[in-house]
């Protein structure tokens, strides 16, 4: 039975190109990016709306990075944005974050792929796609599959001899289902999300 509960939310001002990220209607977004272009922040918010309206009590949601320490700076960032409200439950040490809508935000390593089956699992975010073992997406693809579970995939480009650069170029050669953004520098700058030292 699904809560009668809702959470109320106000999407933050987003640039051009991360609203159109996280608007996708793609099943599979893959985005390869510069550092500091805001990546992080569009698809942490990504989650947490996707978290907001659960599909039924329980449901799940993945943060998977190639270690732990990564997916706990993407932890800490979001916990800061909730601030003190008693509204989330926070455990520390399973690196989660259950609603009050009854839905659970995760936040996974991908070094043990096995790790990575599971059930119940409605969206997930793969960060930094490229420097993990492809066996991780073939356990995350598994998992949502059950679902039917839309997956965001945002990394830097890691060269032309890996998994991510193959996943990277069936989205950019229209293969349904599957969506590919490029994000520079150059886009953060005229954004105003980097800056520009002169000079």
């Amino acid at each position: 039975m699904q809560s009668d509960l809702e959470i109320d939310i106000t999407r933050p001002k987003l640039v051009p190109y991360q609203q159109a990220i996280i608007d996708s209607k793609a099943r599979y977004t893959v985005t390869t990016a510069s550092t500091k272009i805001g990546k992080t922040f569009s698809h942490l918010w990504w989650l947490f709306e996707e978290s907001s309206t659960p599909p039924k009590p329980g449901a799940n949601y993945w943060w998977v990075a190639p270690v732990f320490s990564q997916a706990d700076i993407a932890f800490s960032r979001l916990r800061r944005f909730l601030g003190h409200s008693s509204d989330f439950t926070i455990n520390l040490s399973k690196l989660t974050i259950h609603s009050p809508v009854d839905s659970y935000i995760w936040f996974k390593s991908a070094q043990e792929p096995d790790s990575l089956y599971g059930e119940d699992v409605y969206g997930a975010v793969f960060d930094e796609f490229t420097r993990a073992k492809e066996e991780a997406w073939h356990a995350l693809r598994s998992t949502l599959t059950h679902t039917k579970g839309k997956c965001k995939f945002i990394g830097n480009a890691k060269g032309k001899k890996n998994w991510g650069y193959r996943l990277s170029l069936k989205a950019r050669s229209g293969e349904p289902n599957y969506e590919y953004f490029k994000v520079t520098a150059y886009d953060a700058i005229r954004e105003g999300i980097l800056g520009c030292r002169r000079g």
